[in-house]
C-alpha cells in the first residue's frame, strides 16, 4: 500500500508514538513537497497501513534496553505473538502481552490502585500482577489479588476495617 500527496510524491513513514492511553501516533511526511500528516490509532486500527512488523518508538527503546542475547530472542516472541493475532504495529502493551503469552483485565479499583504505585516499579507490579492472574487463570487483576502480592513479596498488606 502506498499513500501518495497530491504532488504525487510517496509518503514515508516517520515516528510512531504511544500515548498514556496505550493508542499509536503515526506521523508521515511527503517525500517531496514535505507535506505531513497523522493518524491516532489502535494497534488493532493501524495494523493494516503495514506489511511488515512495526514498532513503536517506545516499544523499540524496550527492546533496544535489553541485553544484546535476549534482543532477537524477544522481537521474534513478540512478532510471532502479534502475528498469530493479525497484527503489524506492535506497541508496548502487545510487548508485555507476548511476554505473558495473553492478557488478562483488571477491575477498575486494581487500575486506580496500581497508578499510586511508584513509576519506577510499576511496570514490573504490573507484570507481576498479570503473570500471576494468568497462572491461575483468573479473568483479571483485582485488589485482592494485589494485596496478596504485597504481602507475599514485603510482608505487609493493607489493613481491613
Amino acid at each position: 500500500m502506498c499513500m501518495t500527496c497530491t504532488c504525487g510524491s510517496g509518503f514515508r513513514l516517520g515516528q510512531i508514538e504511544e500515548g498514556d492511553d496505550g493508542q499509536a501516533f503515526i506521523r508521515f511526511a511527503c517525500a517531496g513537497c514535505d507535506c505531513k500528516f497523522g493518524i491516532e490509532a489502535t494497534s488493532e486500527e493501524a495494523s493494516p497501513l503495514f506489511e511488515h512488523p512495526v514498532w513503536t518508538d517506545e516499544a523499540q527503546h524496550c527492546l533496544e534496553r535489553l541485553p544484546p542475547y535476549l534482543e532477537p530472542l524477544v522481537r521474534r516472541e513478540v512478532e510471532d505473538y502479534v502475528g498469530g493475532k493479525h497484527l503489524t504495529l506492535i506497541t508496548t502493551g502487545l510487548i508485555t502481552e507476548a511476554r505473558n503469552q495473553g492478557t488478562v483485565a483488571w477491575h477498575p479499583d486494581a487500575e486506580g490502585r496500581l497508578s499510586r504505585v511508584p513509576g519506577a516499579v510499576r511496570a514490573m507490579a504490573r507484570v507481576e500482577l498479570e503473570r500471576t492472574a494468568l497462572d491461575r487463570g483468573l479473568p483479571e487483576v483485582t485488589v485482592s489479588l494485589m494485596e496478596e502480592l504485597k504481602a507475599r513479596y514485603f510482608g505487609m498488606a493493607a489493613k481491613t476495617s
